[in-house]
């Protein structure tokens, strides 16, 4: 389990920086792009580092301006509803956390129960 999430992060990690130069869309961030951009992530959310690293907050920032419209924040949080079940060992608290510590501001908690709709 713990090698496939390595492999995981490493491929969206490889990913990312061939997609890092996206800061804005025309339409909503497609699901795919959103789970590249949280990848790097895996490792602090997951309690397995102190900090979150430097492409972790790279691509908050980049999600965090690419969701401009109302419509693109709800998108982009079900994505994120979406991507979180894919990593089971999340820690909500620390991804709570994640945006404040990537200097990043948005108006939401962030944890598996998050209403979109608002």
């Amino acid at each position: 389990m713990a090698r496939s999430l390595i492999t995981l992060v490493l491929f969206f990690t490889a990913a990312l920086s061939c997609t890092y130069t996206y800061t804005v869309f025309a339409t909503p961030m497609p699901c795919n792009e959103v789970a590249r951009m949280i990848s790097p992530c895996a490792s602090y959310l997951a309690g397995r580092s102190t900090i979150p690293y430097h492409l972790c907050c790279g691509g908050m920032t980049v999600l965090n301006r690419t969701a401009v419209t109302p419509s693109d924040k709800m998108t982009m949080c079900n994505c994120l509803k979406g991507v979180a079940n894919h990593f089971p060992t999340v820690d909500f608290s620390r991804a709570a956390l994640l945006p404040s510590l990537c200097g990043v501001s948005v108006n939401v908690t962030i944890t598996p129960s998050m209403d979109c709709n608002r």
